[in-house]
């Protein structure tokens, strides 16, 4: 089977280059020296950046694709109130190094601020309002306790990443169950919504996934902000996107913006060549680095550039992943100050009880439409898919789901009639919550992981290395540069 695989992959076009002779040199219209290459603008490529820089003394350029530095960072300015909306990452944790962060980068911090919204319960997939009760707070904190208690000594294992990772022989069973199981076993029925509401639903079906991956996006940081240990924050401009363009402003001509890398050579000898093209002009330059940080996901296509050996690939093509889109909408329809939340009808069971363990499943669902509060018509959508879920399919189901509820008559026809969705803003997350099968794991997959940092001159981060929660990647960040950095 193992030799199948290895044919696979090498008779394969779509795992490894062609091998065509390599770009020459003289195409580039400059020349670039610097001690480290970081690819990827998002929570981990920045904060490295920074890092690297400041703290380290270390030349650097930063490659980013898009316009602007922030990844899963999205904010929105309402038109009809001039106030700021985040539309991706609503919250930071308040863990580890964040607050300093902030500080360093002179973006003054405070508590959020939450509108208060009623909740509709209904079927997005039926249009049906749903009998909902959700669980009290007398029954909910009591389960997060027990929680937190279950996994906390399991922290040192997983965050901010898998370095302490013990071998196959030694993880702790729990990791490998699916969380359904280990819902029952620690009586966490009543918290299990507001898991899956907040981040749990990243990984999709989250009762049959991993708890390992589980916890990877619902961890000890947040699990500690619903029972008091532990805080969260936002700039008190109410701009989220802020911290990044802080980022930007210190970085200045060290990023390149708008850009993607073509072809890559990468040696052990602390040599690595990127051929780095900019979108809007066309013009290509050289970057000669003595080391490569990816802050990207691993994903097949986005390491093409990068000629990925045969030992890469047959670790990070093991990932399977999630697409995550998240965006700001308006339509008559919508109450304002409402969320209107999507819950299975058959999570009410024949005697009027509930099943807090039936959620929304994949292929693609949509979690729920969140007014931002006050008179604003804007409401938040986040939907989950699998991965290469595009656009235009995630916005479709948005569509679909909100006429189906007027259809049923949940909510009221639009006025006036025939009115449409309108997109006023949309982030496509691209793949997230990265993980692999229970006999991956057993087979010694987060070793054979780790083993990659640092070969041919690479060294990697970001949420497929540690878990897609900002506080955590730039802590991670911490324990992995001072390794990067060694021999410089």
């Amino acid at each position: 089977m193992a030799g199948f695989f290895f044919k696979f992959l090498l008779a394969s076009s779509a795992f490894l280059p062609a091998l065509s002779a390599l770009l020459p040199e003289s195409i580039a219209t400059s020349v670039v020296h610097k001690d480290v290459a970081i690819v990827g603008g998002g929570a981990s490529g920045s904060y490295a950046a920074i890092r690297l820089k400041e703290d380290y003394g270390k030349s650097i350029v930063l490659i980013e694709k898009e316009e602007a530095l922030g990844g899963h960072v999205n904010t929105f300015t309402d038109p009809s109130t001039g106030k700021p909306v985040d539309f991706g990452v609503n919250v930071f944790n308040d863990w580890g190094p964040a607050r300093a962060f902030f500080e360093r980068m002179n973006v003054s911090v405070g508590a959020p601020v939450r509108p208060l919204l009623t909740s509709q319960y209904m079927d997005f997939k039926t249009g049906i309002p749903v009998a909902y009760t959700p669980a009290s707070f007398a029954d909910i904190i009591p389960a997060f306790n027990r929680f937190y208690a279950a996994v906390a000594p399991l922290e040192s294992m997983m965050l901010p990443g898998y370095f302490n990772f013990p071998p196959p022989s030694q993880i702790p069973a729990d990791l490998l169950i699916p969380f359904g199981e280990f819902i029952k076993k620690y009586q966490l029925e009543t918290a299990v919504n507001l898991i899956f509401e907040s981040t749990g639903l990243g990984v999709g079906d989250m009762v049959n996934t991993l708890t390992i991956w589980v916890l990877a996006t619902f961890n000890t940081p947040m699990i500690g902000a619903f029972i008091g240990l532990y805080g969260t924050l936002t700039p008190t401009s109410g701009r989220n996107i802020e911290l990044y363009e802080a980022v930007a402003a210190r970085l200045a001509s060290d990023v390149r913006y708008r850009s993607s890398i073509i072809q890559t050579t990468r040696s052990a000898s602390g040599n690595v060549t990127l051929w780095v093209k900019n979108h809007a002009t066309h013009a290509i330059t050289l970057v000669k680095a003595k080391k490569l940080l990816l802050a990207i996901p691993p994903t097949l296509s986005n390491l093409a550039p990068f000629s990925p050996d045969l030992q890469e690939l047959s670790v990070l093509s093991k990932f399977e992943y999630s697409t995550v889109h998240g965006g700001l909408i308006t339509h008559p329809s919508l109450p304002v100050q409402s969320s209107l939340v999507n819950i299975p009808g058959s999570a009410i069971l024949p005697n009027g009880s509930t099943d807090y363990t039936v959620l929304p499943k994949p292929p693609l669902f949509n979690v729920r439409y969140d007014s931002i509060g006050g008179n604003s018509t804007l409401f938040r959508v986040l939907m989950v898919g699998q991965h290469g879920t595009s656009t235009s399919v995630a916005q479709n189901r948005v569509k679909e789901d909100l006429n189906r509820l007027v259809a049923q008559g949940t909510l009221p026809a639009p006025t006036p009639a025939g009115a449409q969705v309108q997109v006023k803003a949309w982030a496509d997350h691209g793949p997230m919550h990265a993980r692999v099968s229970k006999w991956e794991l057993q087979h010694g997959f987060m070793q054979k992981l780790y083993a990659l940092q640092g070969r041919r001159s690479t060294w990697w981060t970001g949420g497929a290395f540690s878990v897609n929660f900002q506080a955590v990647l730039w802590a991670f960040d911490d324990e992995l540069l001072p390794r990067l950095v060694a021999g410089l």
